[in-house]
């Protein structure tokens, strides 16, 4: 892998011999973190030539519907991406993997970090385990400091990006001061 996680940035899934755009050879990494969607171009020679990355909020949504599908051209599933600064379009040696990430990314835009699949050549790194992780010690803290939940309408939950622990009242929007992504409680 040719990235550095940011210090509250999760491995969710990672697959070697992408390729990129309509016609390109199977050499490049697409990685998928609990922020970013990482395109590591490769050389034939497997040496990096370049990086995009898309933070998983810039991904556009329609009608409630992250912009992300699989498509099939001549045979070849391909995993089509809409966001902000443009389209960007994935293929895999393995079609069950495009289905697999379109289904990572969707759960990853929802908030729903429970569940997420697993390739055969790749690990995942347990968001749930990571977010529970933080809940629990942001509850103990509070514990602690004798803090107690006593008006109903405030909640304390986990952010759905990273897991860092959120507070405040019920339907606010608040943004989380690990990864700095928006979120209605």
């Amino acid at each position: 892998m040719d990235y550095q996680l940011l210090p509250h940035e999760y491995m969710v899934m990672n697959s070697d011999h992408v390729s990129f755009g309509k016609n390109g050879l199977a050499t490049d990494e697409l990685i998928l973190t609990n922020l970013h969607l990482i395109h590591i171009k490769k050389s034939f020679w497997g040496g990096k030539k370049d990086q995009v990355t898309i933070p998983i909020n810039q991904i556009k949504i329609f009608e409630g519907k992250p912009q992300v599908s699989v498509t099939k051209t001549n045979g070849m599933k391909r995993l089509e991406i809409y966001y902000n600064g443009g389209q960007a379009i994935f293929s895999f040696n393995n079609t069950k993997d495009t289905d697999k990430w379109a289904r990572n990314i969707i759960k990853l835009i929802s908030g729903d970090t429970s569940n997420f699949e697993t390739l055969g050549d790749s690990s995942l790194f347990g968001a749930d385990v990571l977010a529970e992780t933080f809940k629990d010690t942001f509850d103990t803290f509070k514990a602690g400091l004798g803090i107690k939940d006593a008006e109903p309408e405030k909640i304390s939950t986990k952010c759905s990006f990273c897991g860092a622990p959120l507070s405040g009242q019920v339907k606010q929007t608040v943004r989380c001061a690990y990864c700095d992504m928006e979120q209605s409680l």
